[in-house]
């Protein structure tokens, strides 16, 4: 008879072996754990594989890989049940992830591909996204193959030489120099088994205005299949229901696509709408409130260049080093580029002016506010860009300016779908009874945030939001004390000496101009006050 005693040894609630992704995770990365969405994301990848037959090689073994709920078809299954799960498993192989910025997606797909024998190839929007990912990986000792415009066919060689001889890992690239004739053609004989697409909401917006490459992604993903079919993920921190079927059809046609879908609340973000006639004075008041370092986003090239001088100007008045000041686009050189990206980076008190070109997936976790200057063409695309701040956790701002020049950006708009996708934003902006966190929520079709956070949420939940414009209240009391007694030009001086706004006087021109504008105030056209202004 056995011994009682060492018949109850072991509990059933005893802890079982260690995780064997976890235990990836710890001996390639020195990361102890994965993350609920990341271990899904991993785990629907690793099986997509094992169905489609791609060897697995876990950390001191050969190519084992068998899921725990793969488990034979018994003799009393239905038939066609094993080659049904086997079809649902293989099409977990083609999936979209929306997780939100700081969620850890680049582990996602790294862990992967180091498990493979293949290749993973990368595709970015960006350059900068490409010179981060390159960094990143080469701080981890993996040293993955740079795909660039411009390179000779001896360069290409070398790296295609690289590859097949499993030195690398990583393939990174952009669509454009994928879609040439010469590395199109060599994709299928690389042995690529995952092919990663980042930011792929880009699909749906630029791929649909200036990079028309983004809509022909799926002509890299035929031409990688060799003797495998590779796996394929897309990954994108924000995206409503409409820019998912786009991504989903424009990658996939009618397969269809296994979607996981994070949770794109970031509750440590403040998010804040102000209304302001002077974008540009607006920002310098912010920052000098808010926090650093500081990203604010422009909408045009020339905007952060002429922003970016504006502040230099203002602060050096102030004492603020213009050093702390810089621009970004897409514009600059590669070598301006990676100067400024190693600037900001490292930067305590640093304040970069940047276009979209800037930001998406970029790591620098420190960011504490985020503002921007013009309304973006998207919920998505605010997202993803407020979501830059506070990505190691802290608190931090998300300020969003809106007034007259969105009526602009409104008839600028290229077609009626891009319309739409602005208006509820500019919607958002405006509203000032509905906590902004649920709404930008609510946009994207997502109702895990049902209680605001109190007053740290945002500045409607703060009893601090106004659907007025900043300067409308002093320009109102201004010429209510001073009925019919200044010309446009006479005010504008006036306004300029006066405290607290330190107005130019061109400012100040600006600023009564838009309230004449929307007949807030009025120029007088009787003969004994010609020209003067009246509330």
């Amino acid at each position: 008879m056995e011994n009682p005693s060492e018949a109850h040894t072991q509990s059933p609630y005893a802890l079982a072996e260690p995780n064997p992704l976890d235990a990836a995770a710890k001996a390639f990365f020195g990361v102890p754990y994965l993350f609920p969405y990341q271990r899904l994301v991993v785990s629907n990848i690793l099986e997509a594989a094992e169905a489609r037959g791609i060897p697995i090689h876990w950390p001191g073994t050969g190519p084992v890989y068998a899921p725990a709920r793969d488990t034979p078809k018994s003799p009393g299954s239905p038939e066609g049940a094993e080659t049904l799960d086997r079809a649902d498993r293989e099409s977990r192989g083609r999936q979209i992830v929306v997780l939100p910025t700081g969620a850890g997606k680049s582990l996602c797909f790294q862990l992967p591909a180091m498990l493979f024998a293949g290749p993973t190839l990368v595709i970015y929007p960006i350059l900068s996204l490409m010179a981060d990912q390159e960094r990143r990986l080469r701080e981890r000792g993996l040293v993955p193959v740079i795909l660039r415009g411009g390179q000779s066919s001896e360069e290409r060689r070398a790296l295609w030489k690289r590859l097949q001889s499993g030195h690398s890992r990583f393939i990174i690239a952009n669509p454009e120099v994928l879609l040439t004739a010469s590395v199109l053609g060599t994709l299928k004989e690389l042995g690529i088994v995952h092919v990663v697409i980042d930011e792929a909401h880009c699909i749906s917006t630029w791929g649909e205005q200036f990079r028309p490459c983004y809509r022909e992604i799926a002509r890299i993903l035929n031409a990688a299949k060799g003797s495998l079919v590779p796996l394929v993920t897309a990954f994108t921190a924000t995206a409503s229901a409409s820019v998912l079927e786009n991504i989903e059809q424009a990658l996939f046609g009618n397969l269809g696509a296994h979607r996981i879908i994070g949770n794109p609340d970031r509750s440590n973000i403040r998010y804040t709408a102000q209304g302001c006639i002077l974008r540009d004075m607006a920002v310098r008041d912010l920052l000098i409130k808010h926090p650093k370092p500081a990203l604010v986003f422009c909408a045009s090239r020339l905007g952060t260049q002429q922003l970016a001088r504006y502040l230099r100007n203002e602060w050096e008045e102030q004492g603020v080093a213009a050093q702390d000041i810089r621009f970004y686009h897409a514009g600059l050189s590669r070598e301006e580029k990676n100067i400024g990206e190693a600037w900001f980076l490292t930067h305590p008190q640093g304040i970069l002016i940047a276009t979209c070109a800037y930001g998406m997936g970029v790591d620098k976790g420190d960011i504490r506010t985020v503002i921007h200057r013009d309304c973006p063409p998207s919920v998505e695309a605010y997202l993803q860009e407020s979501g830059r701040a506070g990505r190691d956790g802290e608190p931090s701002q998300a300020i969003l300016l809106w007034g007259p020049g969105d009526e602009g950006a409104l008839k600028r708009a290229p077609s009626e779908a891009s319309r739409s996708r602005l208006v509820p934003l500019l919607s958002y902006a405006r509203n000032t009874n509905v906590c902004r966190r649920k709404v930008l929520l609510q946009l994207l079709n997502y109702e895990g945030a049902k209680e605001s956070l109190g007053s740290d949420c945002c500045d409607v939940c703060a009893g601090r939001a106004l659907n007025t414009l900043r300067e409308e209240a002093s320009l109102i009391g201004f010429f209510k004390n001073h009925r019919r007694r200044y010309t446009l030009t006479e005010a504008a001086q006036v306004l300029s000496q006066a405290a607290p706004h330190r107005w130019s006087p061109e400012e100040a021109k600006q600023g009564v101009m838009q309230l004449i504008t929307q007949h807030t105030l009025r120029q007088i056209k009787h003969p004994l006050w010609k020209n003067k202004i009246d509330f």
